[in-house]
């Protein structure tokens, strides 16, 4: 009985290992989900007639802007200028609405494209 027991151990602690691999392995494996261009549209097409819309948009975009100002290493691909933050809504818009291809791409991507191309340095336009 003992010899039994010491053998069963083994495939047991096994078993143990497998189950919890199996259990948390899609866990690790799935990836948080990625906002596109088109939750940035949805956000600020209404920015200008829903306040919470207004809110949403522009903190999504004040954290981006911020962010890619602190990691830009002094060399940032747009220029805000004084009034600017409350034309970006309206100019994303636009942006996206000619861009349709940005609908799909992560809006990371979407927001440095369409912030460069509508609020440009002076020195690259």
């Amino acid at each position: 009985m003992y010899l039994d027991m010491r053998l069963r151990q083994p495939s047991q602690r096994f078993f143990s290992v497998l189950i919890g691999l199996l259990i948390t392995t899609p866990l690790l494996a799935t990836q948080p989900p990625v906002n596109d261009g088109s939750v940035i549209l949805r956000m600020c097409k209404g920015a200008d007639k829903v306040k919470a819309l207004s809110v949403m948009c522009h903190s999504y975009l004040n954290g981006y802007i911020d962010g890619a100002h602190h990691y830009s290493k002094s060399k940032v691909a747009f220029c805000l200028e004084v009034g600017d933050k409350e034309k970006a809504p309206a100019a994303l818009v636009a942006w996206i609405g000619a861009n349709q291809a940005a609908l799909k791409q992560p809006a990371g991507g979407v927001l440095q494209q369409a912030l460069t191309a509508s609020f440009p340095c002076k020195g690259n336009k």
